[in-house]
């Protein structure tokens, strides 16, 4: 299986942070809603390279902050213990997580 990644450098001050939009391949594009909650798999954040689930794994694991929508590499991030299985929230029945390194 493979997933979406798009890495941006973000400058904070003078700071070059790392922000990615990851997503699994099958949700690029979609709109999920549920009552007033909007969870877009939009192009311009999560467009990036079509890559395997262990890549997106490293680039998550270097990365300051990480958006995840979906359930495979939702589930792989969990799997791996980069995000806690209480962390995740759900739109629609689709599952997304945020990750931050402070």
């Amino acid at each position: 299986m493979r997933v979406y990644v798009k890495v941006m450098e973000v400058d904070e001050g003078g700071v070059l942070r790392r922000v990615v939009g990851m997503c699994d391949e099958n949700l690029l594009g979609r709109t999920f809603r549920e009552e007033d909650l909007v969870l877009e798999v939009n192009e311009e954040f999560f467009g990036g390279d079509l890559l395997e689930l262990d890549e997106a794994l490293y680039i998550a694991e270097t990365s300051e902050n990480v958006t995840a929508v979906g359930e495979v590499i939702v589930g792989k991030l969990v799997e791996a213990g980069l995000a806690h299985p209480q962390a995740v929230l759900r739109i629609a029945g689709v599952p997304y997580v945020i990750l931050l390194q402070v």
